[in-house]
């Protein structure tokens, strides 16, 4: 569900002209590439939050910002 929702974020900032299509794909290659990086040394608990957490913090973190 989070990867959905950034998914849906970076399209509509293309499609609103916020972001070229170019920086959408480098910043999706930037964070695949830290992750290939970082995947020995993540936490075991980063993997074991449930979609409905991830959700709920990223709400969170936008009604923190009001």
């Amino acid at each position: 569900m989070a990867l959905l929702l950034c998914e849906s974020l970076l399209h509509v900032l293309v499609e609103q002209q916020v972001i070229s299509h170019e920086a959408a794909l480098s910043a999706i290659q930037s964070v695949l590439e830290l992750m290939q990086e970082d995947a020995e040394a993540m936490p075991p608990e980063i993997g074991d939050i449930s979609p409905t957490a991830l959700i709920e913090r990223i709400a969170a973190t936008f009604a923190a910002k009001k």
